[in-house]
């Protein structure tokens, strides 16, 4: 047993021992790096510090605050439409800043230029149903849901809207814009208007039904003095039809009336083609903090100037190499 344990036990032990090495190595290589960075950067004193300045400088400049960026979102409900009609449609409102045509952009918003100018773009986001429940689960703000999965189910009347600003003080011009937006659509007002028209159609077939009824199923019978409730009291027990023939109307009239506040709810609260479930509430961490500006710009920099300091340490090579290549 010991003949077959030590060989495992001392592969082991080779295995980590190459392991370390190979850490050990990169550590080195790191520290070589930042061996030959620091001599150039001492070679190279005034390039470097003019990249020094440089970063400074454009970090400075990133911070101003049209640099600035800020998230808020506001979460919908599509009455009319599907959630890829509205995603184009912020799509192309998201097309002026990046052209920075701040006209444009308030133009199509119908807002003044001073808050248009506070607008980096719109982005929208699909709401998750897992298992197909009909349970709102969660957003998909990185957007990488497989939509192949059939256990990840798009929820087809809501959405999230995400606005970019430059300042959180315009949260409620911008939804008041975008919802006009939504509503001056000609393709979804069309759909509103026919919307609209059916569920008119539908409060007046059910009216009518009401109205057709016969004596008994009249609304006055069930309202009179004579009429109770009481189906199972004693003195209805003498009448066990007429019981059975009051709770059948009775309970067919109760459909009839709820589908009719039904119709009337959503003749009410669905006007427009999209409803408001939470407004447009900002986020308070920025986008691009400080650090992070810092961060990158200084990475770049630091990039750009090694590139550029092997170019100048290694000048008399690529001369010698480009005429010898000329030569032959």
């Amino acid at each position: 047993m010991m003949d077959n344990t030590e060989p495992q036990e001392m592969n082991i032990f080779q295995v980590m021992a190459r392991v370390g090495r190979s850490i050990g190595k990169f550590f080195c290589f790191i520290f070589s790096l930042v061996g030959k960075f620091a001599q150039l950067a001492y070679k190279y004193k005034a390039l470097f510090l003019f990249f020094i300045i440089l970063i400074v400088g454009l970090s400075i400049y990133q911070r101003r605050d049209r640099a600035k960026m800020y998230r808020a979102k506001m979460h919908i409900l599509i009455n009319d439409g599907d959630v890829f009609t509205y995603k184009t449609l912020l799509d192309q409102l998201s097309e002026y800043p990046k052209r920075e045509d701040t006209e444009g952009l308030a133009r199509m918003l119908n807002v003044p230029d001073s808050i248009a100018a506070k607008i980096y773009g719109f982005e929208g986001f699909h709401v998750i149903d897992i298992n197909n429940d009909s349970i709102m689960d969660f957003v998909d703000y990185d957007n990488d849901v497989d939509l192949g999965d059939t256990s990840n189910v798009i929820v087809p009347n809501q959405m999230v809207i995400r606005a970019k600003l430059n300042d959180l003080s315009c949260c409620e011009e911008i939804q008041k814009a975008l919802f006009d937006y939504f509503a001056q659509n000609n393709y979804l007002s069309s759909l509103s208007i026919s919307r609209l028209n059916t569920l008119q159609e539908k409060e007046w077939m059910f009216h009518n039904a009401l109205l057709n009824l016969d004596s008994l199923q009249k609304v006055e019978f069930f309202q009179g003095p004579n009429y109770s409730m009481e189906f199972a009291s004693q003195k209805d027990r003498t009448k066990p039809f007429m019981t059975t023939k009051r709770q059948m109307y009775y309970d067919d009239m109760k459909k009839l009336f709820d589908i009719n506040e039904e119709i009337a709810v959503d003749m009410m609260t669905n006007l427009d083609v999209m409803t408001v479930i939470s407004d447009l509430q900002p986020e308070r961490k920025l986008e691009n903090p400080t650090w992070k500006i810092v961060f990158y710009t200084t990475i770049l920099g630091m990039i750009l100037f090694a590139i550029i300091a092997l170019i100048l340490e290694n000048r008399k090579k690529m001369i010698a190499y480009l005429k010898n290549s000329e030569k032959k």
